[in-house]
C-alpha cells in the first residue's frame, strides 16, 4: 500500500532557504543539484536515468513531486556504499547533512536517495539492487506518515509487507495474518519491530525539538 505525505507542498514564511546552507553542503551536493537565482532544483529520474520530475526549494516555497522516480547521489562505486540515506525530499537530505556534516567525511561510502511524496516497493527494490552492501538510514518526517514509511521500507527490504490503519489513538497493524495494536504515542519503527518480531537493521533519524521534518527544523531554527 503506497502512502503519500499530504501537505509537503509548503508555502513557508521567507526565513531561511538554500542560501543559508553551509558552503560545505552546497559544494558536496553541487553535482546533483541545479542552481537557479532563487532556488535549488533536484531532478528525479527513472531506472533508465531519464528525467521525469523536479523538486523545487526556495526561501518561501518547497514543492516535492509525487513521482515513481528518485533523486540519487553518491560519489563512489556502488559496491563501496555502506550507508544509504532515504527521504521523501532532497531538501530534507541537505538539511539533515547541514546538522550532521560528519557523514560527508565518508564521501565514497555514502549514498542519498529521495523518493518523493509516495514511496513504492519498486523504488526500494531498485535501490536495494544498486547498493547490496549498504545499511539503510531513513530521514522521513516525524509524523505518523513518516513513521509508517519507516516501517514499510523495513518490510520491503525483507520482501515482506503489512497494512497499517489508524484506529482512534492506536495504529492497527495487519501482518503475517495477525493483528497488532500499538498506541500512537509509542508508534515507531523500533516499537513496530519489537511487536512483530522483525529485525531490519534500519536506523531512523528524526529532527529534534518537536519539528516534523529536517526542512522545518532548518527553516525555523535560529
Amino acid at each position: 500500500m503506497d502512502m503519500g505525505v499530504p501537505g509537503r507542498a509548503n508555502h513557508l514564511p521567507a526565513k531561511k532557504g538554500p542560501a543559508n546552507l553551509s558552503k560545505l553542503i552546497l559544494e558536496f551536493f553541487k553535482p546533483a543539484i541545479i542552481l537557479s537565482p532563487e532556488a535549488l532544483l533536484f531532478t528525479f529520474k527513472d531506472e533508465n536515468h531519464s528525467s521525469i520530475d523536479t523538486e523545487y526549494w526556495s526561501a518561501d516555497k518547497h514543492l516535492v513531486p509525487r513521482s515513481p522516480g528518485t533523486w540519487l547521489f553518491f560519489t563512489g562505486f556502488q559496491i563501496q556504499v555502506r550507508h544509504l540515506f532515504l527521504s521523501h525530499s532532497a531538501t530534507d537530505i541537505l538539511c539533515f547533512c547541514h546538522y550532521s556534516p560528519a557523514w560527508l567525511k565518508q564521501s565514497e561510502s555514502i549514498a542519498f536517495a529521495t523518493l518523493g511524496l509516495v514511496v513504492s516497493t519498486d523504488q526500494i527494490h531498485y535501490l536495494k539492487s544498486l547498493f547490496l552492501n549498504a545499511k539503510v538510514h531513513t530521514v522521513f518526517d516525524d509524523g505518523i506518515i513518516g513513521r509508517v514509511t519507516d516501517c514499510k521500507i523495513a518490510l520491503w527490504m525483507k520482501g515482506k509487507d503489512a497494512e497499517f490503519k489508524l484506529t482512534g489513538d492506536c495504529m492497527l497493524v495487519l501482518y503475517n495474518k495477525k493483528r497488532f495494536s500499538i498506541p500512537l504515542e509509542e508508534f515507531s519503527l523500533s516499537r513496530f519491530e519489537k511487536t512483530v518480531s522483525l529485525r531490519s537493521g534500519i536506523r531512523t533519524h528524526k529532527p529534534k525539538e518537536g519539528f516534523n521534518s529536517y526542512h522545518d527544523f532548518f527553516v525555523c531554527s535560529e
